[in-house]
């Protein structure tokens, strides 16, 4: 009888193994370096021969090279200009200005800003444009050596009434007297001349340092004419050309 039941055993467990469905197999553990043969459910599920799932995005994407959007106004959906200035750690400023012409020129005249409506607080300041970027239309225009220390008209390859300038700002700063220290005056002034005087100009000022903004043209009680809140300042009201000079108070990082 025992070697009876043993055989009838045998025989069923060679049954089971045949027509039993096939069972998962063990993986075995990856060399050291591998990536682990343990599937995502993405994977797991994706049909045979199609591609696999694709890794998920990373926090640089493509867009984040489209343009800044501007504000509706002069330099952009009007005749005027938009400047738009932040300072750097060495006290320069980073400044962008967009124009819109009345009607397309076929030159350009640009000059370092002139700041006699600052005040006599910047009686020595020496204004220069360094590092000057132009572009007429979608066309750029040859700034010789980049640099803007001087009145210089250019030469524009076909007519244009857009046109865009970047530029640092720098000889443009001095020390606030009696102040705290750190403490610094700044005065900024549109590059493009040769434009009508009534032109009107629109000046945003940013940055975590920057902390108020003056209009020395106006009469004194407008004096004190930014609006919002820093980082993010603007001037209240746009500026005529002709006046278009504001003083910036700004803190000087400390040196590292």
């Amino acid at each position: 009888m025992g070697l009876i039941l043993i055989a009838v055993l045998c025989v069923s467990a060679v049954t089971f193994y045949k027509e039993a469905p096939e069972l998962p197999r063990s993986v075995s553990a990856p060399a050291t370096g591998a990536p682990s043969p343990i599937a995502s459910d993405a994977t797991a599920n994706a049909p045979s021969g199609s591609p696999s799932p694709k890794t998920a995005p990373t926090l640089t994407r493509p867009n984040t090279t489209t343009k800044t959007k501007l504000p509706k106004g002069p330099g952009t959906s009007q005749p005027g200009i938009l400047l738009m200035a932040s300072p750097l750690p060495d006290g320069d400023f980073d400044v962008a200005e967009i124009v819109r012409l009345r009607a397309a020129t076929t030159s350009l005249r640009l000059g370092p800003p002139r700041l006699a409506q600052a005040g006599s607080r910047f009686s020595r300041a020496k204004p220069v444009a360094s590092q000057v970027q132009v572009s007429a239309g979608d066309q750029p225009v040859m700034v010789p050596g980049g640099r803007v220390s001087r009145r210089i008209d250019l030469a524009l390859n076909a007519p244009a009434g857009d046109i865009e300038l970047r530029y640092r700002l720098s000889g443009i700063t001095v020390r606030s007297v009696p102040s705290r220290a750190g403490r610094a005056l700044t005065a900024i002034s549109p590059l493009v001349e040769g434009v009508p005087k009534d032109l009107p100009v629109k000046l945003l000022v940013s940055g975590s340092t920057v902390l108020n903004i003056q209009c020395p043209s106006r009469r004194m009680r407008e004096q004190a004419c930014s609006v919002g809140r820093p980082p993010n300042l603007r001037v209240k009201h746009n500026l005529p050309r002709s006046r278009a000079v504001i003083v910036v108070q700004f803190n000087l990082p400390r040196p590292q």
